[in-house]
């Protein structure tokens, strides 16, 4: 092997740009000191960072890439140097192989796996299975790695060595001792700053927005914000089963504001043939990289309004990830108790029953080892000792692993049909924002729901506060500490969207003909797949399933098809084809 970059994506290209002796090719949208970066400038800034000598430059490096804002990722090139960089959310995966001689990065996985001869890494696979995708720099094979989030690669071609580093932790700190009153102000300074980026980047280019609107408070935010700052073309999109409460709430909300609001009936039927598509083959295989488990939620969609015309082709799709995350959903309500039993264990604990659980799996064994060390190795550095330090690692390792890797990685969907998308709930300012926030404000997303209702929702936008809402920002109250009368409300409200998620779910529809009937079947039967047998830790999930009768997941059956198909797959970019495809889950017994 020789020294290579190899960047195949043909979805949403790169740009190469040459500057001053070094070759750059680098894709997303930049900003720096609040200003839109072409891909010339964008080279002009980094140029310096590798054409030049000395020992301040890995410093000057992660100070200029601190203040990049966006989603972006980049790799430059020079005689003795290869510069490789990924935003602060791995928005845009890169992937490498380092061997003694060698070095090659390339943003498909699957590329380098042909590089190399190699077996799947058993214990990458299990815990690929119960989490969705496997944590630090690894990926599902040894030898090839991922840059991390908020990470840079440097490597010298003479001297043949490699260094990482780390320009960016999501680490909360130096929080504001401000009233209330104030943080909302500066939060509705921040979302104006945030949303005026987006549109310059977007709108401002002629680009049309589209909006994955759910029934929640993440995408109900962000057509708000668009509509108080001037963007009047927005299109809804909505999915899902007819008649869902998600969908209802979606159309209310568009139409309150004057937006063009596009439904896709989902049915099991229909879910069946898009998911045993060869097309949705290809982005199975594409979208995981060997790494995250695809996500599927938005792809028969995106598919169905692209082939019927219905969204332009200058569009970029604006979904809500993950706003409520940032706001504090994921602190455990029980961190307002400084008085708790905060340590690692507890830490441990708490990780482990939130990541790891597509799967059932037996504790107290080989596995629970390996899960627990893969944490740690994750928040290695970081103290535990209180309720503000517990809170920090639970986030730190949810923002670096499943946010990173999964929720965000869902944005392949729009990319695999040529759209453009944003994240504009991870832009710099706002995260920085949060990271100060104290914690007693963030719990149950407290200061992100009082900014909602009563500031964002007011004037011309008040009638949004008086749709239903399947975020429940009326009672702000975290539901252990409410009444008895308050708690049935919430039932009563909200059993609507359990039963369009759990009991009459069409996605269902990706794995059964008959989903109903084929569900309560397997409850009381095995759920086999041969081609995971010489994998014992894989073999020890499933057979634990089989013995226990536990309930299989959409996700745990996606990842356990992933899997069991990537030893024959190979993925040609220009071919567009999918070779040795995995059998079809309906061929497979149960």
């Amino acid at each position: 092997m020789k020294n290579e970059i190899k960047l195949l994506n043909e979805y949403y290209p790169w740009k190469e740009v040459k500057f001053k002796g070094a070759r750059c090719y680098q894709k997303g949208n930049v900003f720096f000191e609040n200003n839109l970066l072409s891909p010339e400038k964008l080279a002009e800034l980094i140029s310096p960072l590798i054409c030049k000598e000395g020992q301040d430059k890995e410093k000057e490096t992660r100070d200029i890439l601190e203040k990049l804002n966006g989603e972006f990722a980049f790799v430059a090139e020079t005689k003795n140097t290869i510069l490789c960089a990924v935003d602060k959310t791995r928005s845009i995966p890169l992937f490498y192989i380092k061997t003694k001689n060698n070095f090659i990065v390339s943003d498909s996985a699957y590329y380098l796996k042909d590089k190399i001869n190699q077996h799947l890494n058993e214990e990458n696979a299990a815990e690929f299975m119960v989490a969705g995708y496997v944590t630090g720099n690894e990926t599902l094979f040894k030898d090839i790695k991922q840059i991390r989030n908020g990470e840079f690669l440097n490597y010298q071609k003479n001297e043949k060595s490699l260094k990482s580093c780390c320009y960016f932790r999501f680490l909360h700190g130096d929080y504001y001792e401000l009233p209330e009153t104030e943080l909302l102000e500066m939060l509705d300074k921040t979302f104006v700053n945030t949303f005026s980026r987006l549109i310059d980047s977007t709108s401002k280019q002629g680009k049309r927005l589209v909006v994955p609107l759910s029934g929640g408070l993440d995408s109900r935010i962000i057509v708000a914000m668009l509509k108080r700052l001037g963007v009047n073309d927005v299109i809804c999109m909505s999915y899902g089963r007819k008649g869902s409460r998600e969908s209802e709430i979606s159309k209310q909300v568009a139409e309150a504001l004057g937006y063009e609001w596009l439904f896709v009936e989902y049915t099991a039927k229909k879910w069946r043939e898009c998911y045993n598509s060869k097309e949705a083959d290809l982005f199975r295989i594409w979208a995981g990289n060997l790494s995250s488990l695809p996500h599927m939620q938005d792809f028969p969609a995106v598919r169905e309004l692209k082939v019927q015309g219905k969204i332009p082709e200058n569009s970029v799709f604006v979904p809500g990830h993950s706003g409520d995350m940032l706001a504090g959903s994921h602190i455990p309500p029980y961190c307002l108790d400084n008085s708790a039993d905060f340590n690692s264990e507890a830490y441990l604990a708490a990780s482990l029953k939130k990541h790891y659980n597509l799967w059932k799996w037996p504790y107290e064994q080989e596995l629970e080892n390996i899960f627990k060390q893969r944490i740690s190795k994750s928040t290695s550095g970081l103290e535990i000792k209180d309720n503000e330090t517990f809170a920090n690692a639970i986030e730190y390792f949810d923002f670096n692993e499943r946010q990173a890797k999964f929720i965000i990685n869902s944005v392949r969907a729009y990319e695999f049909f040529r759209f453009g998308w944003r994240i504009p709930f991870w832009d710099t300012e706002l995260i920085n924002f949060f990271l100060k926030v104290p914690i007693k404000y963030r719990i149950n997303q407290d200061l992100y729901k009082k900014y909602a209702r009563d500031c964002l929702y007011s004037g011309d936008l008040e009638i949004l506060k008086k749709i239903d809402c399947t975020t429940d920002i009326l009672n702000l109250k975290i539901l252990e500490k409410r009444s008895r009368y308050e708690k049935l409300l919430h039932y009563r409200t909200f059993i609507h969207s359990y039963y369009d998620e759990k009991v009459n779910n069409p996605v269902w529809g990706r794995y059964f003909e008959n989903p109903l009937i084929s569900r309560l079947r397997i409850k009381i039967s095995r759920y086999e797949n041969e081609t995971i047998e010489e994998y014992p830790l894989l073999k020890t999930i499933l057979e634990y399933r089989n013995e226990e009768k536990y309930p299989l997941s959409v996700n745990g059956i996606s990842a356990l098809e992933y899997l069991a198909g990537i030893e024959g797959e190979a993925y040609s970019s220009r071919s567009k084809k999918v070779m040795k495809r995995a059998g079809s889950p309906e061929k497979r017994p149960l």
